[in-house]
């Protein structure tokens, strides 16, 4: 007995079926780097905090120490190398906030609407809307600190702190008639106000990017 053919309607919704199935995978797939993305960052920021504790127990240590040339040098070796850890975790930071965004434009511009053509016209993926909402609060309450990326300042402020007060023990001694050129720690004080113009610029960059989803959703 001969097989009947499927009818083209019965074959168009298997087709559909597989179609949705791929997509549901990969929005699954992008959803879970997102969320691992996410992850990270916040571990990022703990190791942050973890540092700050670590700087100001380690400056404490070396402010407690005798006045002398040796000592007033190392106190100023320690606040320029002090920020570099800073930036490079700010980078990784603003890096993943940057892949964060491209994954989820890409959601919500490209994978979204095709998951929402092959169930019929339904929006099923809200979490997306949820987020987007947070963010735009969070945007209207902290004003232009969204621009430069994520809420949290401290890989900008922290530095900042250090090398004015390396300036600051530099122009002490400007009264003591002490002062003496020292290249290695001028060569750092540029590489510190380098990496800091760089990392604000990374974080504007992210900042940047986060505002071009909420127009995205918003249009």
């Amino acid at each position: 007995m001969k097989q009947k053919d499927n009818p083209p309607s019965a074959q168009k919704d298997k087709n559909q079926l597989s179609e949705l199935d791929v997509n549901l995978e990969e929005y699954r797939n992008l959803s879970d780097q997102i969320s691992k993305r996410v992850d990270f960052q916040q571990k990022l920021l703990n190791y942050q905090i973890l540092l700050v504790g670590i700087i100001i127990t380690a400056g404490v240590s070396l402010l407690s120490l005798d006045y002398t040339s040796s000592n007033t040098i190392s106190v100023r070796y320690f606040l320029l190398l002090s920020p570099l850890p800073f930036y490079f975790l700010s980078w990784s930071f603003s890096n993943h906030d940057i892949m964060i965004v491209a994954l989820a434009r890409y959601i919500n511009i490209d994978l979204r609407p095709r998951i929402k053509r092959l169930i019929g016209g339904k929006d099923v993926l809200r979490v997306e809307d949820f987020l987007l909402k947070e963010r735009k609060q969070r945007s209207e309450e902290f004003g232009i600190l969204p621009t430069l990326g994520e809420e949290y300042l401290l890989p900008l402020v922290f530095p900042a702190i250090l090398i004015t007060l390396y300036i600051f023990t530099f122009l002490y001694n400007i009264d003591k008639k002490e002062i003496d050129i020292d290249w290695p720690q001028f060569i750092l004080l540029i590489i510190d106000v380098v990496l800091h113009i760089l990392t604000i610029k990374l974080k504007k960059k992210a900042g940047r990017n986060y505002l071009r989803i909420l127009e995205d959703n918003s249009e």
